[in-house]
């Protein structure tokens, strides 16, 4: 196999397809802050029009009511796409920073493929899925505000995915191409849809949550200091020991010496006095678990460069992007000033996996590490001062609930700040896992107990592994 050498631009027509315009410009001036889940991807902005941002190919179409209770409200937002003038497949679609009037909103990414016309608006397969947690609140004067208008103002961040082609992928050297869409639409409210019985309904919620006196509003008050609490105290002790982790390799063809680079990010966090770390192997040697890069090294002969490997980390609060929106390396510990190395990892374990790979239909057996205490690795960073977290004595048991700490966005954060989320912990045979699918920053996260004692660390999707399974890898 060998990698076009063609220029990229030359394919850019293949990835033209949310607007009129002949081609989507590359990207200029600040790029946006990608979710962790697309980035690496390739990244154009839709072409201006006499100087103007171009239209969000996305129509808002309106915003529904579909339920409500003492917790959270939520709803349903319809969405179609204008007519494209090539043949093109939406994969995913993600959302930062939404809000609606003001309010954030919890807004799920679509991950449903839906093919684009060149004649008419497409729907979205389903609607997208809001919803507002009113323990995020210190008022409900602005929900019910929200729900006696007519319209509502959406803001924040979109990136729409275009699927490519193996042909595609290599033209562009990139698995994924994200177009950025600025969100900043006046959507019509449908919320009840002509139905007093609903309007009777949430108007009785929302009534009993802003009476003090209610047992709904003294326990959304409740979990509201609770969260702030939990902020202020465990918060105050896993911030100083909590790092956002960063891999960057390259696999390329040894005959024409194309590469492709690759990234994966996630959470570390101090368990020593002299600046030893734990993560997960999955975040540091990331190719061992990714059954696409495993293709291209066992059935397409592409091979890592070990060279290019290089991993960075940024405490809490550190500027992890530049002014230019690119990673600031500069500002990170990092193996290449060896102010972070390996010190030890759990050995490799193994398994056959069978892998169809999706564009060309190709089947094969691939050999990838297995979930569970292989994934695992210790670090050092050089430094002083550290403020390590304490490893529970216990063993991590299952119906309790404990607090995940983690970077969720990645790197697309200027400043990371930790999330605090509680979580509940139940146990698949041997395996630990939370309820809780995490995102992809969250590998490597400590999932603390209530006085601040790591119980666990968050391997990938809802898994994680007892930190007594863990702490007998540390030197």
């Amino acid at each position: 196999m060998s990698f076009p050498q063609r220029k990229p631009a030359s394919a850019l027509i293949l990835v033209s397809v949310l607007c009129a315009a002949p081609v989507l410009a590359p990207q200029t001036g600040q790029p946006e802050q990608l979710p962790d889940a697309v980035r690496g991807a390739k990244v154009y902005n839709l072409p201006e029009k006499g100087g103007q941002p171009a239209p969000n190919p996305a129509v808002y179409k309106n915003i529904s009511f579909q339920d409500i209770n003492t917790e959270r409200l939520l709803l349903n937002l319809y969405v179609s796409i204008k007519p494209v003038d090539r043949s093109a497949t939406v994969e995913h679609m993600y959302f930062q920073n939404v809000a609606v009037n003001g309010i954030p909103v919890h807004l799920d990414s679509f991950d449903q493929e839906f093919k684009l016309s060149n004649k008419d608006p497409v729907d979205l397969p389903a609607p997208l899925q809001c919803s507002i947690v009113f323990a995020d609140l210190t008022s409900m004067q602005p929900v019910r505000d929200m729900v006696d208008k007519d319209n509502v103002q959406i803001t924040g961040q979109s990136f729409i995915e275009v699927k490519l082609n193996s042909l595609e992928k290599l033209a562009l050297r990139a698995k994924q191409v994200a177009i950025p869409v600025p969100l900043n639409e006046t959507v019509p409210v449908n919320f009840f849809q002509g139905n007093p019985l609903l309007r009777m309904a949430a108007d009785t919620v929302l009534d009993t949550l802003s009476n003090p006196a209610s047992a709904a509003a003294v326990n959304m008050a409740k979990e509201h200091l609770a969260q702030t609490r939990m902020n202020e105290t465990v918060g105050g002790k896993v911030r100083p020991a909590l790092y956002l982790l960063y891999t960057v390799y390259e696999v390329s063809d040894p005959k024409t010496k194309a590469a492709e680079q690759f990234s994966q990010s996630g959470t570390g966090f101090v368990v020593s006095a002299d600046g030893k770390m734990l993560a997960t192997k999955r975040v540091i040697e990331p190719w061992k678990f990714d059954p696409q890069v495993d293709f291209l090294i066992e059935q397409q002969h592409l091979e890592l460069n070990k060279a290019s490997v290089r991993t960075y980390a940024w405490p809490a609060g550190a500027p992890v992007l530049g002014a230019d929106g690119q990673p600031n390396l500069s500002a990170a510990l990092s193996t290449d000033k060896q102010s972070l190395n390996i010190l030890a990892a759990a050995p490799d374990q193994m398994a056959e996996q069978n892998y169809q790979d999706p564009d060309s239909g190709e089947k094969a057996t691939l050999h990838l590490d297995t979930e569970g205490t292989s994934d695992v690795v210790v670090l050092q960073i050089t430094g002083k001062g550290f403020q390590p977290l304490a490893l529970s004595d216990a063993a991590a048991t299952t119906g309790g609930s404990l607090i995940l700490c983690s970077y969720p966005l990645g790197i697309s954060q200027p400043n990371p700040v930790p999330r605090l989320l509680t979580v509940a912990l139940a146990a698949q045979g041997s395996t630990l896992t939370m309820q809780h699918q995490a995102d992809p920053g969250e590998s490597g996260a400590p999932l603390l107990s209530a006085d601040g004692k790591v119980v666990a660390l968050a391997t990938s999707a809802n898994q994680c592994i007892s930190i007594q399974d863990v702490r007998k890898l540390i030197p």
